[in-house]
């Protein structure tokens, strides 16, 4: 139960981790190393079985593009039925000497990942925003993106962007 709601945490805050992509056109696609920095446990919405909310926070480190070594921070809100989950919000800031991007997050979408009956990890892919950027990163401002993730150790994933 404990590793259920340790992956559920990291989960909620998954979606966040979007944004980081060649300010300059040089470059569509890119990705975040991220892991769960703060999260709520599931909480029971008390409706139907499996069903709840969660939110949480993570911090990612851009692995490539124009932000390479800049740092995002984002939260997440998601609605859960049983293993799979739709987002309700999210939202962020990656921020590199130079450049300091926002980001919204439109739709999104995870599924639990499940081996021999237990919780291993998560997937999700969802669309966004980059509602501001300034710097060297000011030609993303407005641009959109898609997003998704997979999880490369317990509480660690990895967040694959493409700007649109």
């Amino acid at each position: 139960m404990h590793t259920t709601f340790k992956v559920l945490r990291t989960a909620a805050v998954i979606g966040f981790a979007l944004l980081a992509v060649s300010a300059s056109g040089q470059e569509n696609s890119f990705k975040f190393s991220c892991q769960g920095v703060g999260s709520s446990p599931p909480e029971p919405i008390g409706d139907r079985e499996g069903h709840s909310i969660s939110s949480g926070e993570v911090s990612c480190r851009a692995e490539g593009g124009p932000l390479i070594g800049g740092v995002m921070t984002g939260t997440t809100m998601y609605e859960w039925d049983k293993g799979s989950g739709v987002m309700l919000s999210g939202s962020g800031i990656i921020r590199k000497p130079g450049a300091t991007t926002a980001y919204r997050i439109n739709e999104g979408k995870i599924a639990l990942i499940v081996t021999d009956g237990k919780v291993t990890g998560s997937t999700s892919s969802g669309k966004g925003v980059y509602t501001m950027a300034t710097g060297s990163a000011a030609s993303l401002a407005g641009k959109s993106f898609t997003y998704s993730t997979r999880p490369t150790a317990p509480g660690q994933f990895t967040i694959d962007v493409k700007v649109e």
